[in-house]
């Protein structure tokens, strides 16, 4: 089903690492009423992309307010963590091999 209203947001981090991080963090939750929402995680480079679809303006202020609130959760975790003993000296990659975030490299 195709919804009328779309938002698309563009979350840039420092390295493409944390965007993994951060995708990894919140592409396993789905969306409460997929009926009326739909959701989609992307990265691309250093960049988180996220974009919304909704049956109306409602529900998609509802799911990008609650989604950003997890966001920042996230964000906020993966700049305070260290890097992982086993990241890439180069800093890019994802920092948890065998994550959701390799089957997206995989596809590239």
């Amino acid at each position: 089903m195709a919804f009328p209203r779309e938002m698309r947001l563009r979350v840039p981090l420092r390295e493409e690492r944390f965007a993994y991080a951060v995708y990894d963090a919140l592409v396993v939750d789905v969306e409460l009423q997929p009926e009326r929402v739909q959701r989609t995680l992307a990265v691309e480079r250093s960049t988180l992309v996220v974009t919304f679809a909704a049956a109306d303006w409602r529900m998609l202020r509802v799911a990008a307010v609650s989604f950003i609130e997890y966001l920042g959760v996230a964000v906020r975790c993966v700049n305070a963590l260290p890097p992982p003993a086993d990241s890439p000296a180069d800093g890019a990659g994802p920092m948890n091999p065998g994550r959701p975030s390799e089957q997206y490299v995989a596809a590239r």
